[in-house]
């Protein structure tokens, strides 16, 4: 008897099953426009509009747009959290299960490039939901962290994953598929095989030919530092620096939706007239967050190139040093995840100048490969893997409970330089 309930809710003539399949469609075409133009800039219409539907319609299965990016996130967390437990059940070593969740998510994420598969919305503004909202988010996601800590405390125990920090590993593994978004496009769809290896090779193997050893290194301090965008008064530019910090606070713990300029204003000890006197709107501080975070990558990129030393050397100290300004006065640099919540014209200023930065890590990548520092590996992948790397790193404030940039810079980025493997 249960059988038969079963297939009748099932069947495509259920008017339940046709229910969840048109709200399942809006939510994938919803985290498409989300991933691509941020939340801010997507209107219901849009997304009415783009499936052809009325705006009433899509009012049917979600009261609010915030409704809509919470069920959107929803989604996105059954989506992570399915891919978890596939893996966790698989018969195999902790290091094989974690590869085939990463790949898992490389799967999913081609097949919605290539239009047989859903889009799932990145979870880029937590925060910015109302408080019994983000607090379920956060709690499922709690469940995707303990599974794939799970798979690396199995891997560590058979030998096959190197003896770090369960925690600072798993912020490391999902640095990688959470960057998959903003890097993979319909190109790599096409050929996608290549690409996963790459990727793979990366986790398992790391960048080094050798094993590399970590030692204490130098950080350099900013204030000692020329930055290029802000040469004017002196007097000013300090002030303007200052908003430009708490903004990328703010920005990066409650997205743009959920930023208020009175608060910023209120955390410096300003007033609101003094926060405009400097600053045009809201985005306009976004934008200029934005700006400053180039501005900061360019000087401690080029600093790390100034050094006499190997690709491999320039790459290790590249992501130390962003690594590091995260957890200072100076930083932290604003996450590239509010990047659709500009408006085109800046978003487009901000990726070409993006494009510059990461050139220069790509310059140590393939200096690496030249000295022979460096395995064989896919320069153009590397980059990107790194670059989600370094994105990724604010996220130690929240898993691990001793976020001390310089003590943590090492582990972290053991994973990408020396590989997950024991070999």
């Amino acid at each position: 008897m249960n059988s038969i309930i079963i297939s009748k809710a099932m069947s495509p003539f259920s008017k339940g099953h046709q229910h969840q399949r048109k709200f399942q469609s809006i939510l994938s075409e919803a985290a498409g426009l989300f991933n691509w133009q941020g939340s801010r800039a997507t209107t219901l219409t849009d997304i009415a509009g783009s499936m052809n539907l009325t705006k009433t319609c899509v009012y049917y299965y979600v009261k609010t747009k915030e409704d809509l990016i919470y069920q959107c996130y929803v989604s996105s967390c059954d989506m992570w959290l399915a891919q978890a437990q596939q893996a966790v059940a698989l018969e195999a070593n902790g290091l094989e299960k974690i590869v085939a969740m990463v790949r898992g998510h490389f799967d999913q994420y081609v097949r919605a490039l290539n239009g047989v598969a859903p889009h799932f919305a990145m979870l880029a503004e937590i925060s910015s939901l109302d408080e019994g909202h983000a607090a379920d988010i956060k709690m499922r996601w709690q469940q995707i962290f303990d599974l794939c800590e799970k798979m690396v405390r199995q891997g560590i125990e058979e030998g096959v994953i190197e003896k770090l920090d369960p925690a600072v590993i798993c912020t490391g593994i999902f640095a990688i598929p959470q960057w998959f978004p903003a890097w993979l496009n319909r190109s790599h769809a096409a050929d996608p095989e290549p690409v996963i290896a790459a990727v793979l090779d990366i986790l398992i193997n790391g960048l080094s030919e050798q094993p590399y050893e970590f030692t204490n290194i130098e950080f350099p301090e900013l204030n000692n530092l020329p930055i290029d965008s802000f040469d004017r008064d002196f007097q000013n530019r300090l002030k303007r620096e200052a908003f430009y910090r708490v903004g990328a606070i703010y920005f990066n713990q409650k997205g743009f939706k959920g930023t208020s300029l009175d608060e910023i204003a209120s955390s410096l000890d300003v007033t609101k007239g003094a926060f405009y006197y400097h600053i045009k709107n809201k985005e306009e501080l976004l934008y200029q967050c934005f700006n400053r975070t180039l501005d900061v990558e360019k000087t401690l990129l080029t600093e790390a190139g100034k050094i006499k030393g190997t690709g491999l050397k320039k790459v290790e100290l590249s992501l130390r040093y962003l690594f590091n300004v995260q957890f200072t006065e100076e930083g932290p640099l604003i996450r590239y995840r509010s990047l659709p919540s500009l408006d085109k014209e800046h978003r487009k200023n901000i990726l070409k100048a993006t494009k510059k930065n990461t050139s220069k890590l790509g310059a140590y990548i393939r200096q690496g490969l030249e000295d022979n520092t460096l395995r064989e590996i896919d320069a153009d992948v590397a980059q990107h893997v790194l670059s989600g790397a370094v994105e990724a790193s604010p996220n130690f404030a929240e898993w691990v409970a001793e976020s001390n940039g310089p003590e943590l810079s090492a582990s972290y980025f053991h994973l990408f330089i020396n590989g997950l493997s024991t070999k």
